[in-house]
């Protein structure tokens, strides 16, 4: 049984459950963090990992790129002097795997020689792609962007000038990847090393796909993924990422100069999932019987820590209700459990004893404002009408500047012995703070305060106060008649004052009337 009849939950009851909670949260937040960390780290390893992977990729596919360009140039160089025969350029094609096809074009733009046959597209074919008369007009090589072929194909041509001995421009070797079929560059690109979901993609400066493991994809425009416009602009680097198709990926990219694309490579978040688990699994089975130690270990240490407490609960009781003598020896009860409960009454009863003392002001012995508040507020709660005198010592700073502050506290004492004197039994005199001061006057209206507190202003006055000169206070007052609430009351009474401050102080003012002096 947890508590004992109407007195609440037993110590050793509210320990137990407070430690084990602790130690639940203690074990959560722990596995969150060994989760956390862990997670952090096979997260920055994917990052890096795929980082590592398209820059190497890149590097690759600049060397794969500077090799179809030598290649070409070579054959530029070859038909610079003679003309390829059909048989010449089917066993340079069959030699040098780098393209799906290779085709001399004159600088009309038709086509002389191309390889293989079966691209469909004969010799005599005048292309008519922006990209080969761009391949004209520049005299220089190029990398195109992908573009649909005569054949209906999405190629990217890379092309290289034959310039005749003297120099004249004759036409371009270009060497064409179909980006939907089997070539070099994709048999490069396609094979992960994670092998886990992981797959590279490649975009050109136009943001298209250019290389993607859905043939589908290819020449697709994508606009939203935030690595694609950090890469197109020549940054490389790596992030978590959300694709367009709104899965989340650890991803790598690099730029490669020579093209202007851009390699990425990714893999899924949810490759985290199961090593996650497995992690979660192996922290329960190892934590379970170290927690069930702890909290066998708690439980023992609780009942040992309650029993002291309990018979000091009863002792305390004892001392409160029968004020007798501490006993010799304090009785062992093991069967009532009202430890923490009777022991709280017991040190609140000892507060309450010292309440009055603690509500009083150190200094002048009159009510603090703690005391103030309660009491304003107990009237107003019981409706019972009242009213309320403010009052301040006239230029007080200047009563500490030319006496000292040792005076000026005997002065606050001496104002604080003539406000009771002018008050009555039923009233409550109070320091405010500081030179302030005021009178709660029960059951009194307007015109009572105000004599009250004409006669403290006058007996201030004409009295010898400790600094032997002429001592004066300014006083407002306001009544609970006219006030909404407690706020405005104190507010209106602050007005009052603050009026007779403002009309040459040492005089009273009511609250909606004139000066009384």
């Amino acid at each position: 049984m947890s508590k004992t009849a109407h007195k609440g939950y037993t110590l050793q009851f509210t320990l137990s459950l407070l430690v084990i909670v602790s130690i639940l949260l203690t074990a959560i937040v722990s596995g969150y963090s060994a989760l956390h960390a862990n997670k952090q780290s096979l997260s920055t390893s994917y990052l890096e990992n795929n980082y590592d992977y398209a820059k190497k990729l890149s590097l690759n596919t600049t060397e794969l790129i500077e090799s179809m360009q030598r290649n070409l140039h070579a054959m530029s160089e070859m038909a610079s002097s003679q003309p390829f025969t059909q048989r010449a350029l089917d066993l340079w094609f069959e030699a040098n795997q780098y393209f799906n096809s290779i085709v001399i074009v004159d600088t009309r733009q038709n086509i002389k020689a191309i390889s293989p046959a079966n691209t469909g597209i004969s010799p005599g074919a005048r292309l008519n792609s922006q990209q080969s008369l761009k391949a004209i007009e520049l005299k220089k090589p190029l990398i195109s962007e992908p573009y649909k072929a005569k054949s209906e194909r999405m190629i990217v041509l890379i092309s290289s000038p034959i310039f005749a001995k003297d120099g004249t421009y004759s036409g371009f070797v270009g060497g064409t990847i179909y980006l939907e079929e089997n070539n070099a560059l994709s048999s490069l690109l396609k094979e992960h090393f994670f092998g886990n979901g992981s797959y590279v993609f490649v975009v050109d400066q136009g943001k298209r796909l250019i290389f993607h493991p859905k043939k589908e994809r290819i020449n697709d425009l994508v606009t939203t993924n935030t690595i694609i416009n950090q890469v197109v602009m020549g940054k490389s680097g790596y992030q978590e990422v959300v694709n367009s198709e709104n899965n989340s990926f650890f991803a790598g990219y690099s730029y490669e100069p020579l093209s202007g694309w851009g390699i990425i490579s990714q893999t899924p978040t949810s490759v985290l999932d199961r090593p996650l688990k497995k992690l979660t699994d192996r922290l329960l089975i190892q934590a379970l019987p170290l927690l069930s130690l702890i909290l066998l270990i708690v439980w023992w240490f609780a009942r040992r820590i309650s029993k002291p407490l309990f018979t000091l609960a009863r002792f305390s009781e004892e001392a409160i209700l029968h004020r007798a003598a501490i006993p010799a020896q304090l009785p062992v009860i093991r069967s009532k459990f009202y430890e923490v409960t009777q022991l709280y009454q017991s040190i609140n009863a000892h507060i309450n004893l010292l309440s009055a003392e603690i509500q009083l002001d150190g200094l002048t012995g009159l009510a603090n404002r703690k005391s103030f508040d309660l009491v304003i507020d107990e009237w107003q709660d019981k409706r019972i009408p009242f009213s309320l005198i403010f009052l301040d010592i006239d230029h007080f700073k200047k009563v500490n500047d030319t006496f000292g502050h040792v005076t000026g506290d005997e002065v606050l004492k001496y104002a604080a012995s003539t406000i009771r004197s002018v008050s009555r039994e039923e009233d409550l005199c109070f320091r405010y703070g500081g030179e302030e001061f005021g009178i709660l006057v029960k059951h009194g209206d307007t015109g009572l305060a105000t004599d009250m507190a004409e006669q403290l202003r006058k007996k201030i006055a004409s009295g010898t106060n400790p600094t032997g000169s002429v001592i004066t206070i300014s006083l407002g007052v306001s009544s609970s008649e006219s006030a909404l609430s407690n706020k405005q009351l104190i507010e209106q009474a602050d007005q009052a004052l603050y009026q007779s401050k403002s009309e040459g102080r040492n005089r009273t003012s009511v609250h909606g009337f004139s000066t009384v002096r």
